[in-house]
């Protein structure tokens, strides 16, 4: 066996997992829409930047097998690299495909696992002692996918909710299976008031904080709640990753307008605002 570098390796392999996961993240907005409202796609979709990130991710897989085939080549593992071309054989000219999560509402590149498998098997010798750069991306861009997802999950669960707990409620039921380190309220103490984050990943340090929106006026007091949770989390060494997500029960604000308080406000850059719009009404 020829000297190889199994832990440059690793994070050669991680670094372009990470570029994957960015776009698995870009691409799989539309196919949601795609999948969900099929109509509006009918004649067909063509958008530019759609067609380039996907054919980005099918590019960055392609690179990723040529390195796996010149590792078992060096290494003369002959049964792993069968393995590997049967497992992929199905995807072939196919690798910016993507398959569907239905329970987490997310999609996932089915090629990118077959290559995790392989990358863990390989690697499984080396001791790592904590969670890699790449990994730590990673999770995050999941979890963003689930709480972009959340209108779906209420929707699927045929709920209507009535404030902002039973929205949390639910989001917390799915993030509790795939970050299992996943708590609630967890506080934030300071000298004139505690402060709670609604829910939290600890392995990350993210925080998740949501507002239930039912008209313009808590569409603004929304915001002005949002920022008083940011001068509270400030400096919390448990959360140094924050997301609020606005679920809005008609169009009182866009995302884009949000994101343009946000900025004009000067929101550090660990905050990053997430609307969603869903079924729902405040009880009157």
């Amino acid at each position: 066996m020829r000297d190889f570098d199994f832990i440059e390796f690793n994070k050669n392999i991680e670094k372009d997992f990470n570029d994957v996961a960015s776009l698995v993240s870009s691409v799989e907005r539309v196919e949601w829409d795609m999948a969900h409202w099929p109509n509006d796609f009918k004649n067909g979709y063509h958008d530019d930047e759609y067609q380039l990130d996907k054919a980005r991710l099918a590019e960055i897989l392609d690179g990723i097998y040529l390195k796996f085939d010149f590792a078992y080549e060096l290494l003369n593992l002959e049964k792993m690299s069968n393995k590997l071309d049967s497992q992929l054989k199905e995807y072939l000219g196919k690798f910016s495909e993507l398959d569907f999560i239905p329970y987490v509402d997310v999609f996932y590149s089915p090629v990118q696992w077959i290559f995790k498998q392989h990358l863990s098997a390989l690697t499984s010798h080396i001791k790592i002692e904590t969670e890699s750069e790449y990994e730590n991306t990673n999770s995050k861009i999941l979890l963003e996918q689930i709480l972009r997802g959340t209108s779906k999950m209420i929707f699927d669960r045929k709920i209507e909710p009535s404030n902002e707990a039973e929205v949390r409620a639910e989001v917390y039921k799915t993030l509790i299976h795939v970050f299992p380190d996943t708590v609630r309220e967890i506080p934030i103490a300071k000298v004139s008031k505690t402060y709670k984050p609604d829910i939290g990943v600890k392995r990350i340090k993210s925080a998740i904080e949501y507002k239930f929106v039912d008209s313009e006026k808590e569409a603004k007091t929304a915001i002005g709640g949002i920022f008083e949770d940011i001068q509270g989390y400030e400096g919390s060494l448990d959360w140094t990753t924050f997301y609020a997500v606005i679920y809005m029960t008609d169009n009182y604000l866009t995302s884009d307008q949000v994101d343009a308080e946000f900025k004009l406000s000067k929101v550090p850059h660990n905050w990053k605002p997430i609307v969603v719009f869903g079924k729902g009404a405040r009880k009157k």
